[in-house]
């Protein structure tokens, strides 16, 4: 409870100061680097789940946890059920270290099958952050060792088919916020050894939790996102750096869908955010599979992708007719269903072309599968 308070008190102190900060950086806009802080810090409270929906018994059924989720309405219904999925996790662990099949034989009623990617993403973050609490601050490369085989193992053990990805991409959002680049780089190394098949999935993550960083809801000196100049310094390869890249467009895609502004910003000084990344397009289309997939009737999707950005700007329209609108378009109507289908959903948790997994899959053929570890 104690992290909750302090968590609501950065997120009310911190879009006002960066208001005002805005005025002393030649270039930077006010109102937009105001709105982009306010929603991340909307989100943020949403995860830590300030209103937990498990019981001290651990009672509750999961649909009933996700229905009150979903009913708080459509956009935050996505952040409160990777906060939900958090909170399972963490229940289960405090009660044994050795969980099995938390969320592998999860059925829900076909109104609330969309929970399914957020509550593993949400569960993976549970796995992590207990590894990481357990931490002591002269920790050894053992000790991270530790911390990646079980964070692996768990999520192996804990998650549906197709969805393993979704869970493991949090253990690298939870290493980011919680320790530094050089603790990422040791539990990559150790990834690298124990479970390679991770690492794209991984450093997504990283990517999406410099994006909340706390540094990060300052704007930049240099470029208006400071997350993108992490991305460049931090990465260990360059794919490794459009997979960060892909991971912070995710994050600000849908954290700020409601204000399309905040991403006509982002294309109007495209040099300063991708500069001709694929990176950072691969993560705004993940970004509204994911979203289109949890929450399949609302009309923001929709609404995000026909916004209509500044009719004086013709580059600005341009680029927003192509890498939103038409982007998008060809994500819902030809990628989503065929990852659904073949279960393959978690995909859009790493950083690679989505069209051509989709045609791969199409035309059946197979992904290796990730084998259960024994814990």
């Amino acid at each position: 409870m104690e992290n909750r308070i302090v968590m609501k008190i950065f997120c009310t102190i911190a879009p006002i100061f960066t208001w005002l900060i805005c005025f002393f950086i030649p270039g930077r806009n006010a109102r937009v680097a105001y709105l982009e802080a306010k929603n991340k810090a909307k989100i943020m409270m949403l995860v830590q789940n300030l209103h937990s929906y498990m019981d001290a018994e651990g009672k509750t059924p999961i649909q009933t946890i996700v229905e009150k989720c979903y009913a708080q309405g459509s956009f935050p219904a996505l952040w409160a059920i990777e906060g939900a999925g958090k909170d399972i996790a963490e229940w289960h662990m405090a009660r044994s270290e050795n969980p099995a099949g938390i969320l592998t034989n999860l059925s829900l009623d076909e109104k609330w099958n969309g929970a399914g990617l957020m509550l593993h993403a949400g569960s993976g973050m549970g796995y992590a952050k207990f590894y990481m609490d357990k931490l002591k601050s002269g920790y050894t490369d053992a000790d991270v060792t530790h911390l990646v085989r079980r964070a692996v193992d768990l999520c192996r053990a804990n998650s549906q088919e197709g969805y393993y990805g979704a869970a493991i991409e949090s253990l690298g959002l939870v290493s980011r916020f919680m320790q530094d680049n050089a603790f990422c780089r040791k539990i990559h190394t150790a990834l690298m050894d124990y479970a390679p098949d991770s690492v794209g999935f991984y450093w997504r993550g990283v990517g999406r939790s410099v994006y909340f960083s706390p540094l990060n809801f300052l704007p930049g000196f240099v470029r208006p996102c400071r997350a993108i100049k992490m991305c460049e310094d931090e990465a260990p390869n360059l794919e490794m750096k459009e997979t960060m890249l892909a991971g912070v467009a995710w994050a600000l895609t849908v954290v700020n869908m409601t204000d399309p502004e905040v991403m006509e910003w982002a294309l109007a000084n495209h040099d300063d955010y991708f500069s001709g990344s694929p990176g950072f397009f691969n993560g705004v289309t993940s970004a509204v599979v994911m979203r289109h997939d949890t929450t399949l009737d609302d009309p923001l999707v929709p609404q995000f992708m026909n916004h209509k950005p500044n009719q004086n700007n013709q580059t600005l329209c341009g680029l927003w007719n192509s890498k939103i609108k038409g982007s998008l378009q060809t994500a819902l109507d030809t990628v989503y269903p065929i990852l659904k289908k073949t279960k393959h959903l978690d995909q859009v948790f790493k950083y690679q072309s989505l069209p051509a997994l989709a045609a791969r899959l199409k035309e059946g053929g197979q992904m290796q599968r990730y084998t259960t570890t024994g814990l």
